[in-house]
């Protein structure tokens, strides 16, 4: 296993000679190996080895043993480790807890590797969660951004050593050598949709399809990464043409250059700008730019619409503007792309929404601003968003579905209400309504197994 390792090094470039490295060591088996492996390959490389632990102190006396033992592993190796106890317990708005989890967790990484002048932080990700990534992103719609997995090497400092290694290969390696791991709890807890596929989706795969579904997709990934890389290089020429003007509030895109290109350069360009253009580089969806395109083929010019984070589009003769605007800031209209679990900030009607997934014990109908969904029963991918032209549910209890302009016409509410009220959209209609209705759809029966909670905060 370590020869593979060291041969995933070299073909990545993951390490250099005289290399100052931060280890990310939770002290489960994965990073155990990272740090025993690098450690072991340390001599002939000339490396300088930091061992990190970050106690997110979020399973009491488990997390207190975890600590304990990252820091007597570090002291068998001879290496230096520093730890940090993340002192938040608020989740800002607009973030689940495990991506406020995750990014204190690389903050901690970074300004160890920053004060030590560390030019690499490495992680212990193995071929395993190459392929649970990518089937969570495959679930979720993404393109080839999300579907390139896993980067062994990204931003030029985050490294991935054991990323070409399966999960069976580390644990024999650790049980041969004699070397004692950590197990986490949580990583069996099945309402968190990363474990169902590791726990179930994967050995499914398995057992009825391919038996290598993990180098299958590790193989997939590979040839991704550079189908992505190409685009990528084309989108960037394409960004330096004259027919894209940048402005402090403003973007000015020629439209006929825009048609001219390739459908799927168009709309890599037209995210990136989008991206860049936007205060939350994660909350622009293929909606949008799909929104954006037909944007581009209505020849009627003053024709606009609304963006995430105050942006408005509108077309102008031959040209596509992109422009912040307080008016557009102002009007409601927006979208927002749902991945459980989440807290999703709405800026347009200042409150957040938190959805994840409960146990059906837990469910307590008489609490205000709380509901429940079968989450077997959602057609996903899962959208937040205002009313549409065309919009149907069918009401809790009826057997027919109903226009949403005649639910909002028959209940009296006003035109300036009916576009602010949330809905939670999945692939197939309306599958909740904002404090007045809940598709029959998604309702909760006694064979219910999975419930997802929407909670306005």
């Amino acid at each position: 296993m370590i020869e593979k390792i060291k041969q995933t090094i070299k073909q990545y470039g993951l390490l250099k000679l005289n290399e100052k490295v931060v280890v990310g060591l939770s002290g489960g088996p994965d990073s155990t190996a990272l740090a025993v492996i690098l450690a072991q390959i340390a001599p002939e490389m000339a490396l300088q080895l930091i061992v990190a632990h970050f106690n997110h102190g979020l399973r009491g006396d488990e997390a207190k043993e975890d600590e304990r033992e990252a820091r007597r592993l570090a002291k068998k190796l001879h290496l230096s480790f520093v730890t940090r106890k993340m002192d938040k317990t608020e989740v800002p708005k607009g973030l689940s807890p495990e991506d406020f989890y995750r990014r204190e967790r690389y903050q901690f990484f970074n300004d160890l590797a920053k004060s030590n002048h560390a030019g690499k932080i490495a992680l212990g990700h193995n071929l395993q969660d190459q392929a649970e990534t990518v089937l969570l992103h495959l679930l979720r719609g993404s393109g080839l951004e999300g579907l390139k997995g896993i980067m062994p090497l990204r931003d030029g400092k985050y490294i991935r050593p054991l990323i070409e290694v399966s999960r069976q290969e580390i644990i024999s390696f650790l049980d041969e050598a004699g070397i004692d791991y950590r197990k986490d709890s949580s990583n069996e807890n099945k309402l968190h949709l990363r474990n169902k596929i590791r726990l179930e989706l994967l050995p499914y795969l398995k057992n009825e399809y391919n038996p290598k579904i993990d180098e299958t997709l590790a193989q997939m990934t590979e040839i991704l990464r550079e189908e992505n890389k190409f685009i990528k290089e084309y989108v960037d020429k394409a960004l330096k043409s004259t027919c894209i003007k940048k402005q402090k509030n403003k973007i000015v895109l020629n439209i006929e250059y825009l048609n001219m290109l390739p459908l799927a350069i168009q709309r890599r360009l037209l995210k990136e700008l989008l991206e860049n253009f936007s205060s939350q580089k994660n909350g622009i969806t293929f909606l949008h730019i799909n929104s954006l395109g037909k944007l581009l083929q209505n020849r009627e010019s003053g024709k606009k619409i609304c963006l995430p984070f105050g942006i408005e589009a509108r077309r102008e003769y031959e040209n596509l503007i992109l422009e912040r605007t307080k008016a557009c800031a102002k009007q409601i209209e927006y979208l927002y792309s749902v991945k459980i679990p989440c807290s999703i900030y709405l800026a347009e009607r200042n409150l957040t929404v938190r959805l994840q997934l409960v146990e059906k014990n837990k469910i307590n109908f008489n609490v205000k601003n709380k509901d429940y969904l079968d989450w077997d029963k959602i057609q996903f991918p899962l959208v937040l968003r205002n009313r549409r032209e065309g919009d149907w549910f069918q009401p809790l209890g009826m057997t027919g579905r109903q226009k949403l302009k005649s639910f909002f016409i028959d209940h009296k509410i006003t035109q300036q209400k009916r576009n602010e009220i949330m809905l939670l959209v999945d692939q197939q209609a309306v599958i909740w309504i904002e404090n007045m209705h809940l598709n029959d759809q998604v309702k909760i029966t006694p064979k219910t197994k999975n419930v997802l909670e929407l909670e306005i905060i």
